[in-house]
């Protein structure tokens, strides 16, 4: 690795380590904020809101630590590196935010069947407006920073952000909205507005944790991954060359991890194969390794050629 590559990724691990650093901060901020307004007012709505802030303090705490080490070198130990880290995060996060919508849709039900609860309308207003701000700065500060790094963890904790902002907004809109009904009606849903709209956001969001947890455990049990998967263009390629270079057979396994892609390319050559030539083989590495160029993550590029078909796809051999 030149010294200007291994600078700019010392920067950007810098970048990607103060972006959670922040976060954490900001999530104690709402989280004191929201449990303490929430039982003055009495209002499931923002205690809910602060179950979520708590657990995201620790999948914050748990973020920055995967991005304090998913860019160390490898180890004796981890001879691949730390990459299981932002995976295993990124689903203990997703795990996390499920907690939380499954809880914030029980107790609201519960809210609703138990007949609800009164509520200062007007004080969740002013401080869903303030929440609304601070979680729309914090959106647009990591989503811009995690496309400026390509960091996953950074797109996952956005996640989170857009997702107490959603909250934020639609219990704000949800408030104002009985704010302005006609008096009857207020006084009739008086006290389940508050358990309408735990419930609802709950069920609104339920889904986007999820969508989480299956990405990261794919990565996890090394699945193939639907994005930045050069398989497509490498067999395409291979395809195009193989009479060239005497290839009859050729089998590509990509595996992503993290922000990373192992590409594992098995070829079988015939006995007149221009690849049983160490300098050949070398500049069709170089060839695949440019064809990868197109892909926005780093990769792990492995070649197996051989001419006896026991081994065409690295497998024991019979």
């Amino acid at each position: 690795m030149s010294i200007r590559s291994a600078l700019k990724r010392s920067q950007l691990a810098t970048a990607e380590q103060r972006a959670m650093k922040v976060s954490m901060y900001v999530v104690c901020l709402g989280f004191v904020s929201n449990v303490g307004y929430g039982f003055f007012v009495q209002s499931d709505t923002l205690i809910l809101t602060a179950i979520l802030y708590l657990l995201n303090f620790v999948s914050s705490a748990l973020g920055w630590m995967a991005a304090s080490l998913v860019n160390r070198p490898a180890t004796d130990r981890f001879q691949y590196g730390f990459w299981f880290l932002e995976p295993l995060v990124n689903g203990i996060n997703g795990l996390m935010m499920l907690i939380v919508c499954v809880y914030g849709l029980v107790n609201g039900i519960e809210g609703i069947r138990s007949g609800g609860h009164a509520i200062d309308a007007r004080g969740v207003i002013w401080f869903s407006v303030a929440s609304c701000v601070v979680c729309f700065a914090m959106v647009v500060y990591k989503k811009a920073t995690a496309r400026r790094i390509n960091s996953k963890l950074l797109k996952t904790d956005s996640f989170k952000w857009i997702m107490k902002f959603a909250f934020s907004a639609a219990t704000l809109l949800g408030f104002v909205v009985y704010s302005v009904l006609p008096a009857g009606m207020r006084d009739q849903w008086y006290p389940y507005v508050d358990s309408v709209m735990t419930t609802g956001l709950s069920l609104l969001f339920l889904l986007v944790p999820v969508k989480i947890i299956r990405s990261s455990f794919s990565e996890l049990l090394h699945m193939t991954p639907d994005e930045n998967n050069p398989r497509l263009g490498i067999e395409t390629m291979l395809d195009d060359i193989s009479l060239e270079f005497g290839i009859i057979r050729h089998y590509t396994h990509v595996v992503q991890a993290g922000r990373r892609n192992f590409v594992e390319i098995n070829m079988l050559v015939d006995a007149l194969s221009t690849l049983r030539d160490i300098g050949a083989q070398d500049r069709l590495r170089e060839q695949i390794w440019k064809s990868l160029g197109s892909i926005p993550i780093e990769n792990r590029l492995t070649i197996q050629i051989t001419a006896d078909p026991r081994w065409e796809d690295g497998r024991e051999p019979d």
